[in-house]
């Protein structure tokens, strides 16, 4: 009988860190097992500093490969997801070296851990050289792997506030499948229960709904940083276009360049990924559109069911 909810241990290198080519295969065959969740760990092996602790010392240097390194890995889970059907099944990415204790960072307790090498031992950290406030925006409906990627490297930089917008229902009614859109309640429980789950320390966390597409970054003098995808770099320079304008600080862009590409072999398909809702993700439905494409398809396929049992 498949597990419920699983939790993958992987070893957390330098060399990992540039090429995870070797583990996707492992990643893409985990995320077809499990019925609920699946939480891949990456631990640096040995008995000294975890890598994700150093990396964080120095967040604006290493962002960069972070992001992409993140990329690859919910590429592999996304594939693997989509392969199995089992489209809602909730997957996370989780660093040893992360501050928190693990019975409150997994989603569920796993009935089975599968290790492939290293050990989880949380590492402590003290969050410097990153920006004091930064921010980042989205809908944030069915929270899947490239809003994880945004919002985990946003709190990677931040070292004293995270400011999350969430957009209101207003602003999604011309979204495809618009009716079976999670309610602004559950997306910004979404949010605070996987922030919590990443370990944020003493950093402030603000969860707001905004009722435009700026948000807070509009007036706020004391954000530095604003999180973006590839695709929404313009939204990131009218935003500076917008701040000039009232005299305040423009903002440093940090870009989720999630546009990468991996094979999975098994599937024997090329995933393409791109932004959450973007044409390049149609493939490998990674984003929110294609997730509600699938909810209202399961729905539409059961009620005919139902019909066709009824006569």
């Amino acid at each position: 009988m498949a597990a419920r909810n699983s939790v993958l241990i992987l070893p957390f290198t330098s060399g990992i860190l540039k090429d995870p080519s070797s583990l996707l295969p492992v990643i893409f065959d985990a995320a077809q097992e499990p019925t609920e969740s699946l939480t891949v760990v990456f631990s640096t092996p040995g008995s000294g500093k975890q890598l994700y602790a150093e990396l964080r010392e120095a967040p604006k240097a290493h962002f960069e490969e972070l992001q992409r390194f993140l990329g690859k890995v919910y590429a592999a889970l996304a594939a693997g997801q989509w392969t199995a059907n089992r489209v809602l099944l909730n997957v996370e990415v989780r660093f040893d070296g992360e501050l928190g204790d693990w019975s409150e960072k997994l989603q569920a307790l796993p009935d089975e851990v599968v290790r492939l090498e290293g050990d989880a031992k949380l590492a402590p950290w003290t969050p410097v050289g990153g920006y004091p406030v930064s921010a980042i925006g989205g809908t944030f409906d069915h929270l899947h792997a490239a809003h994880k990627i945004l919002i985990n490297m946003a709190l990677f930089v931040s070292e004293k506030r995270l400011i999350v917008g969430v957009m209101s229902p207003d602003q999604l009614k011309s979204k495809s499948n618009a009716g079976v859109l999670e309610d602004l309640d559950t997306r910004i429980g979404g949010v605070n229960a996987f922030l919590k789950r990443c370990g944020p320390g003493d950093i402030q966390l603000d969860v707001v709904e905004i009722q435009d597409a700026l948000g807070p970054t509009a007036w706020d003098p004391e954000i530095e940083a604003l999180i973006v995808s590839r695709e929404t770099m313009s939204g990131g320079a009218y935003v500076n276009k917008v701040r000039k304008e009232k005299g305040l600080g423009e903002l440093d862009i940090l870009c989720i360049d999630v546009i990468s590409s991996i094979v999975a072999e098994e599937a024997g398909t090329t995933v393409n990924l791109s932004e959450a809702d973007g044409e390049q993700l149609k493939e490998l439905k990674m984003g929110s559109t294609a997730i509600r494409g699938w909810i209202a398809e399961q729905k539409k396929q059961h009620d005919l069911e139902e019909r066709v049992n009824k006569h």
